[in-house]
């Protein structure tokens, strides 16, 4: 093997602290550290930039205050969204009941003047359940747990309940109770067939074509904020078709000329009505006194004993014939016929039938009404009471369908009735915005 082919011999390398000592840098702690000097001048910028920015926040400047909002506030509490003080009256507090009552009289529950329950304990805030922040929505449609929190067990909650359904939880069935008064009985003094006014078959009936639509006599009301029906009257919905059942002619005196009576409860306006209008025929012709009347074979005997005899005709006629085609009445002695039902002189229309719940016909103006009032064609009785029943809301309202199902949809929380006068003048309202 020669030389160059040998392997070289290693030699180990000697460590000592000499050695070492000649491969460090020692002047390295005379230079400066660029990043411990790059660290240090950005947290004074970081700092100097926060104190900065915080500055509009605290003044407002530029709506620098919206970056501490939750969110925008509800569209009836706009004018206040730059004025956080004039709510939170407590730095970075929640809005205390005496903020609200500035404005608004929230009235005691229950909502209703006739409820006799009680609430035990406290009860909730205001903003317990109208919670702001939430965007542009409406206030009062609050989340149907801040209600079921106590209707799911009324009685652990409240005394005093005259309610029957102390178990709310939601709107099902089995968890609400049937809010229709479809088991009780109409009793107003009417003879009211809606299946005759609506027939399966199309007919025509002494000039009106059969069937009606349900807005012939149930007309909207515009000016309503709810649209509700206008009352029903004779002379706005029945007359057109009705007059017939006013004339009073039954011996047809009057020749074919139609001579319908006055539609009112007052009788005496009726009475003085038949009485002038024969009157005035026998002053135009007294002729007329010296014909037979009806299947009489002579005369009266003078105008005056004519006169009383057509009077007391028609009027026999008109309310035992006549006013008894629509009207349920009871017939008295003296010819005079009392209206029969609930209705008194103050409260012609009587009393509502859903007194727990509120409705819009607006909110429904899409609907068909026969949807809702599945029984009106069918039923033939004044009695029947065609309110829906709660299965003919559940299309629309029954699971979670648009949260169509909130509390809030239909109940009020507040007495109105009892809301006091919160109203100010407009030059203080726009100072406080």
């Amino acid at each position: 093997m020669s030389r160059e082919d040998k392997p070289l011999d290693y030699q180990r390398r000697i460590r000592d602290t000499r050695t070492v000592a000649q491969r460090l840098d020692l002047d390295y702690l005379r230079r400066p550290a660029i990043m411990t000097l790059l660290r240090s001048r950005m947290s004074w910028a970081a700092v100097s930039a926060a104190v900065l920015l915080s500055v509009p926040l605290l003044l407002g400047v530029g709506g620098g205050r919206r970056a501490l909002e939750n969110g925008p506030v509800s569209e009836s509490h706009v004018f206040y969204e730059a004025r956080c003080e004039a709510c939170h009256t407590r730095a970075f507090g929640g809005v205390p009941d005496t903020a609200c009552k500035q404005c608004h009289d929230g009235a005691a529950h229950p909502a209703f003047s006739f409820d006799t329950a009680k609430i035990t304990g406290m009860a909730p805030r205001c903003a317990e359940c109208h919670v702001e922040h939430r965007g542009r929505a409406l206030l009062a449609e609050v989340s149907s747990g801040n209600c079921t929190t106590c209707h799911g067990n009324l009685a652990l909650h409240a005394t005093g309940m005259k309610v029957r359904a102390l178990e709310i939880s939601a709107f099902r069935p089995g968890r609400h109770p049937e809010f229709s008064p479809a088991s009780y009985k109409d009793q107003r003094p009417l003879r009211l067939n809606h299946a005759a006014h609506m027939p399966a078959e199309p007919k025509n009936i002494r000039g009106m074509k059969l069937p009606m639509q349900c807005v012939d006599c149930h007309v909207t009301n515009h000016n309503s904020p709810k649209n509700d029906p206008l009352p029903v009257t004779f002379d706005a919905n029945c007359q057109r078709c009705h007059s017939r059942e006013l004339e009073f002619d039954v011996y047809q005196v009057f020749g074919s000329k139609p001579t319908p009576a006055p539609h009112t409860r007052d009788k005496a306006k009726i009475d003085d009505f038949i009485r002038a209008a024969y009157r005035d025929l026998l002053a135009a012709d007294p002729e007329v006194a010296r014909r037979p009347l009806g299947s009489d074979l002579s005369p009266q005997p003078s105008a005056a004993a004519w006169l009383e005899r057509v009077v007391h005709d028609s009027e026999d006629y008109l309310f035992n014939r006549k006013c008894v085609y629509c009207h349920a009445a009871e017939p008295m002695s003296n010819r005079v016929h009392r209206v029969a039902g609930r209705y008194s002189a103050g409260n012609t229309n009587g009393e509502p039938w859903l007194v727990r719940g509120e409705f819009s016909h607006r909110a429904h103006r899409a609907v068909q009404c026969e949807s809702c009032h599945t029984a009106a064609r069918a039923s033939t009785k004044t009695e029947d009471v065609l309110i829906p029943v709660m299965k003919d809301c559940m299309p629309c309202h029954g699971g979670a369908r648009a949260e169509l199902e909130r509390c809030s949809r239909c109940h009020l929380y507040h007495d109105r009735a009892l809301e006091q006068n919160t109203r100010q003048p407009i030059e203080k309202l726009l100072k406080a915005f």
